[in-house]
Protein backbone atom coordinates (compact mmCIF):
# COMPACT_ATOMS: atom_id res chain seq x y z
CA UNK A 1 0.00 0.00 0.00
CA UNK A 2 2.93 2.49 0.79
CA UNK A 3 4.78 1.81 -2.37
CA UNK A 4 1.15 2.01 -4.11
CA UNK A 5 1.28 5.78 -2.54
CA UNK A 6 4.70 6.44 -3.81
CA UNK A 7 4.23 5.59 -7.43
CA UNK A 8 7.15 6.07 -9.70
CA UNK A 9 8.32 9.41 -7.58
CA UNK A 10 10.26 8.60 -4.54
CA UNK A 11 10.00 12.09 -3.30
CA UNK A 12 8.36 11.43 0.23
CA UNK A 13 11.45 11.87 2.17
CA UNK A 14 12.65 14.78 -0.07
CA UNK A 15 9.31 16.79 0.87
CA UNK A 16 8.95 15.67 4.41
CA UNK A 17 12.31 17.63 4.75
CA UNK A 18 11.21 20.52 1.91
CA UNK A 19 8.01 21.65 3.16
CA UNK A 20 8.90 22.74 6.40
CA UNK A 21 12.13 23.99 5.17
CA UNK A 22 9.92 26.07 2.84
CA UNK A 23 7.57 27.50 5.41
CA UNK A 24 10.15 28.93 7.97
CA UNK A 25 11.75 30.54 4.76
CA UNK A 26 8.40 31.98 4.15
CA UNK A 27 8.11 33.38 7.87
CA UNK A 28 11.15 35.11 7.51
CA UNK A 29 10.21 36.64 4.36
CA UNK A 30 6.76 37.07 5.93
CA UNK A 31 7.25 38.79 8.50
CA UNK A 32 10.19 41.25 9.85
CA UNK A 33 10.57 39.83 13.48
CA UNK A 34 9.63 36.67 14.35
CA UNK A 35 8.47 36.23 17.79
CA UNK A 36 8.67 32.37 19.28
CA UNK A 37 6.00 31.85 21.28
CA UNK A 38 2.94 29.38 21.25
CA UNK A 39 0.86 31.14 19.10
CA UNK A 40 3.74 31.31 16.59
CA UNK A 41 4.47 27.53 16.84
CA UNK A 42 0.69 26.88 16.46
CA UNK A 43 0.14 28.72 13.37
CA UNK A 44 3.35 27.49 11.98
CA UNK A 45 2.31 24.14 12.24
CA UNK A 46 -0.93 24.96 11.06
CA UNK A 47 1.30 26.30 7.77
CA UNK A 48 3.22 23.38 7.39
CA UNK A 49 0.27 20.65 7.56
CA UNK A 50 -1.10 23.13 4.53
CA UNK A 51 2.05 23.16 2.59
CA UNK A 52 1.75 19.20 3.28
CA UNK A 53 -1.64 18.78 1.75
CA UNK A 54 -1.00 21.26 -0.88
CA UNK A 55 2.06 19.42 -2.02
CA UNK A 56 -0.12 16.58 -1.87
CA UNK A 57 -2.71 17.83 -4.38
CA UNK A 58 0.25 18.92 -6.53
CA UNK A 59 1.43 15.55 -6.84
CA UNK A 60 -1.83 14.04 -7.92
CA UNK A 61 -2.16 16.62 -10.69
CA UNK A 62 0.89 15.62 -11.54
CA UNK A 63 0.25 12.18 -11.33
CA UNK A 64 -2.63 12.50 -13.42
CA UNK A 65 -1.17 14.18 -16.03
CA UNK A 66 1.24 11.97 -16.29
CA UNK A 67 -1.29 9.42 -17.85
CA UNK A 68 -3.47 11.98 -19.60
CA UNK A 69 -0.69 14.26 -21.24
CA UNK A 70 2.72 12.43 -20.80
CA UNK A 71 6.04 15.01 -21.46
CA UNK A 72 6.75 12.91 -24.56
CA UNK A 73 3.25 13.84 -26.00
CA UNK A 74 4.41 17.78 -25.92
CA UNK A 75 6.80 18.64 -23.55
CA UNK A 76 5.96 22.35 -23.60
CA UNK A 77 2.11 21.96 -23.43
CA UNK A 78 2.36 19.62 -20.39
CA UNK A 79 4.43 22.27 -18.24
CA UNK A 80 2.65 25.21 -19.40
CA UNK A 81 -0.55 23.14 -18.04
CA UNK A 82 1.30 21.46 -15.11
CA UNK A 83 2.20 24.64 -13.77
CA UNK A 84 -1.02 26.18 -14.25
CA UNK A 85 -3.60 23.39 -12.80
CA UNK A 86 -1.33 23.00 -10.09
CA UNK A 87 -1.16 26.61 -8.82
CA UNK A 88 -5.09 26.41 -9.32
CA UNK A 89 -5.47 23.69 -7.48
CA UNK A 90 -2.56 24.50 -4.50
CA UNK A 91 -3.41 28.12 -4.23
CA UNK A 92 -7.14 27.34 -4.36
CA UNK A 93 -6.68 25.09 -1.56
CA UNK A 94 -4.64 27.70 0.28
CA UNK A 95 -7.10 30.44 0.04
CA UNK A 96 -10.12 28.23 1.46
CA UNK A 97 -8.05 26.61 4.07
CA UNK A 98 -6.84 29.91 5.26
CA UNK A 99 -10.42 31.70 5.44
CA UNK A 100 -11.78 29.29 6.80
CA UNK A 101 -9.60 29.16 9.72
CA UNK A 102 -9.31 33.06 9.86
CA UNK A 103 -13.71 33.14 10.41
CA UNK A 104 -13.07 30.26 13.31
CA UNK A 105 -10.56 31.76 15.14
CA UNK A 106 -9.46 35.07 13.51
CA UNK A 107 -10.57 38.62 14.80
CA UNK A 108 -10.80 40.14 10.78
CA UNK A 109 -10.94 39.87 7.12
CA UNK A 110 -8.22 38.37 5.91
CA UNK A 111 -5.39 41.55 5.42
CA UNK A 112 -5.27 42.43 1.43
CA UNK A 113 -0.84 41.31 1.77
CA UNK A 114 -2.41 38.13 1.69
CA UNK A 115 -3.97 38.18 -1.80
CA UNK A 116 -0.70 39.67 -2.98
CA UNK A 117 2.38 39.38 -1.52
CA UNK A 118 1.77 35.83 0.12
CA UNK A 119 0.07 34.30 -2.70
CA UNK A 120 3.04 35.33 -5.28
CA UNK A 121 5.52 33.94 -2.81
CA UNK A 122 3.26 30.76 -2.86
CA UNK A 123 3.18 30.82 -6.33
CA UNK A 124 7.36 31.15 -6.79
CA UNK A 125 7.17 27.71 -4.17
CA UNK A 126 5.10 26.05 -6.47
CA UNK A 127 7.21 26.93 -9.41
CA UNK A 128 9.93 25.21 -7.18
CA UNK A 129 7.88 21.48 -6.90
CA UNK A 130 6.77 21.55 -10.53
CA UNK A 131 10.49 22.32 -11.41
CA UNK A 132 11.46 19.47 -9.18
CA UNK A 133 9.10 16.73 -10.87
CA UNK A 134 10.22 17.91 -14.20
CA UNK A 135 14.08 17.16 -13.09
CA UNK A 136 12.62 14.17 -12.26
CA UNK A 137 11.33 12.69 -15.08
CA UNK A 138 14.30 14.86 -17.41
CA UNK A 139 16.61 12.15 -14.68
CA UNK A 140 14.71 9.64 -16.05
CA UNK A 141 14.73 10.48 -19.41
CA UNK A 142 18.75 10.16 -19.04
CA UNK A 143 19.10 7.62 -16.85
CA UNK A 144 17.24 5.03 -19.47
CA UNK A 145 19.23 6.05 -22.12
CA UNK A 146 22.17 5.22 -20.52
CA UNK A 147 21.34 2.49 -19.55
CA UNK A 148 19.84 1.31 -22.88
CA UNK A 149 22.95 2.46 -24.10
CA UNK A 150 24.92 0.69 -22.20
CA UNK A 151 22.95 -2.29 -22.98
CA UNK A 152 23.60 -1.65 -26.49
CA UNK A 153 27.45 -1.80 -26.29
CA UNK A 154 27.55 -4.93 -24.00
CA UNK A 155 24.74 -5.94 -27.38
CA UNK A 156 27.79 -5.02 -29.78
CA UNK A 157 30.62 -6.36 -27.98
CA UNK A 158 28.91 -10.19 -27.40
CA UNK A 159 27.48 -10.48 -31.18
CA UNK A 160 24.85 -13.19 -31.24
CA UNK A 161 25.15 -16.70 -30.01
CA UNK A 162 24.05 -19.37 -31.82
CA UNK A 163 24.55 -23.37 -31.29
CA UNK A 164 26.26 -25.66 -33.25
CA UNK A 165 25.26 -29.00 -32.72
CA UNK A 166 26.02 -29.42 -28.64
CA UNK A 167 28.28 -26.47 -28.59
CA UNK A 168 27.15 -22.37 -28.19
CA UNK A 169 29.26 -19.96 -30.12
CA UNK A 170 29.25 -15.78 -30.70
CA UNK A 171 29.47 -14.85 -34.09
CA UNK A 172 30.53 -11.03 -33.42
CA UNK A 173 27.95 -8.79 -35.48
CA UNK A 174 31.20 -7.04 -38.28
CA UNK A 175 31.16 -10.95 -39.12
CA UNK A 176 27.58 -11.41 -40.16
CA UNK A 177 25.89 -10.02 -43.35
CA UNK A 178 22.75 -11.07 -43.49
CA UNK A 179 19.93 -13.45 -41.71
CA UNK A 180 17.51 -15.17 -43.94
CA UNK A 181 14.91 -17.42 -44.40
CA UNK A 182 14.82 -20.48 -47.27
CA UNK A 183 11.87 -23.29 -47.40
CA UNK A 184 11.20 -21.96 -43.27
CA UNK A 185 14.27 -22.31 -42.27
CA UNK A 186 16.27 -19.37 -40.93
CA UNK A 187 19.54 -18.91 -41.71
CA UNK A 188 22.50 -16.77 -40.71
CA UNK A 189 25.28 -15.80 -43.26
CA UNK A 190 28.81 -14.71 -42.50
CA UNK A 191 31.53 -12.44 -44.14
CA UNK A 192 33.01 -15.95 -45.54
CA UNK A 193 29.89 -17.21 -46.83
CA UNK A 194 29.17 -19.96 -44.40
CA UNK A 195 25.62 -20.84 -43.71
CA UNK A 196 24.71 -21.15 -39.82
CA UNK A 197 21.13 -22.53 -39.37
CA UNK A 198 19.20 -20.51 -36.60
CA UNK A 199 16.79 -21.26 -34.27
CA UNK A 200 13.84 -18.76 -34.56
CA UNK A 201 12.21 -16.67 -37.15
CA UNK A 202 13.23 -13.07 -38.23
CA UNK A 203 10.55 -11.71 -36.20
CA UNK A 204 12.15 -13.58 -32.94
CA UNK A 205 15.88 -12.41 -34.28
CA UNK A 206 15.69 -8.64 -34.85
CA UNK A 207 15.00 -7.68 -31.21
CA UNK A 208 18.35 -8.90 -30.46
CA UNK A 209 20.00 -7.05 -33.13
CA UNK A 210 21.99 -3.29 -33.01
CA UNK A 211 19.43 -1.38 -34.72
CA UNK A 212 21.90 1.03 -36.40
CA UNK A 213 23.99 -2.53 -37.85
CA UNK A 214 20.70 -4.54 -39.30
CA UNK A 215 17.53 -3.73 -41.21
CA UNK A 216 14.77 -5.70 -41.48
CA UNK A 217 14.32 -5.79 -45.35
CA UNK A 218 10.95 -7.90 -45.77
CA UNK A 219 9.63 -11.32 -45.23
CA UNK A 220 12.85 -13.07 -46.19
CA UNK A 221 15.60 -10.44 -45.42
CA UNK A 222 17.48 -9.16 -42.43
CA UNK A 223 20.70 -7.38 -43.84
CA UNK A 224 23.74 -5.91 -42.32
CA UNK A 225 24.33 -2.05 -43.15
CA UNK A 226 27.83 -3.05 -44.68
CA UNK A 227 26.47 -5.02 -46.96
CA UNK A 228 24.45 -2.69 -48.81
CA UNK A 229 25.59 -1.38 -51.89
CA UNK A 230 22.81 1.16 -52.36
CA UNK A 231 19.19 0.98 -53.53
CA UNK A 232 16.79 2.94 -56.03
CA UNK A 233 13.44 3.33 -56.55
CA UNK A 234 10.86 1.30 -58.37
CA UNK A 235 7.20 1.81 -58.94
CA UNK A 236 4.28 2.33 -56.35
CA UNK A 237 7.19 3.49 -53.67
CA UNK A 238 9.01 0.50 -53.34
CA UNK A 239 12.89 0.14 -53.47
CA UNK A 240 15.70 -2.04 -54.60
CA UNK A 241 18.18 -2.45 -52.77
CA UNK A 242 21.19 -4.14 -53.55
CA UNK A 243 23.97 -5.85 -51.26
CA UNK A 244 27.36 -8.23 -51.63
CA UNK A 245 26.73 -11.80 -50.65
CA UNK A 246 30.39 -13.14 -50.89
CA UNK A 247 31.21 -12.75 -54.68
CA UNK A 248 27.47 -12.25 -55.65
CA UNK A 249 25.46 -9.14 -55.64
CA UNK A 250 21.52 -9.82 -54.46
CA UNK A 251 18.85 -7.63 -55.02
CA UNK A 252 15.58 -7.17 -52.90
CA UNK A 253 12.35 -5.14 -53.01
CA UNK A 254 11.58 -3.22 -49.88
CA UNK A 255 7.71 -2.56 -49.73
CA UNK A 256 6.10 0.64 -49.98
CA UNK A 257 5.22 1.18 -46.19
CA UNK A 258 8.45 0.04 -45.61
CA UNK A 259 10.34 2.23 -47.86
CA UNK A 260 10.52 5.37 -46.04
CA UNK A 261 11.56 4.12 -42.49
CA UNK A 262 14.28 2.16 -44.92
CA UNK A 263 15.60 5.40 -46.11
CA UNK A 264 15.45 7.07 -42.84
CA UNK A 265 17.55 4.68 -41.24
CA UNK A 266 20.09 4.03 -44.19
CA UNK A 267 20.52 7.78 -44.28
CA UNK A 268 21.24 7.80 -40.38
CA UNK A 269 23.35 5.11 -40.49
CA UNK A 270 25.51 6.38 -43.32
CA UNK A 271 26.75 9.08 -40.98
CA UNK A 272 27.77 7.19 -37.89
CA UNK A 273 29.82 4.25 -39.85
Amino acid sequence: MFKKYLGKYNDLTLFLVLIPFINTINYHLTYATIRWDWYTYTTYAIDTATGFVAWYLIRMVINRLDIKMPYESAFLKRILWQVFITNIVAQGFIVVETEIINALFGSGPLPTKFYTYNLFIFFIWILVVNGIYIGFYLHHQWSTSQRVHQEELKLRSTGLEILLGNTRRNIPFEQIVLFYVDEKTTYLKDQDGKDYIIDGSLNKIMPSLPSELFFRLNRKYIIHRKAIIGYRKEVNGKLEVEFQVADNKVKSIVSRTTAPVFKKWYSATSLVI
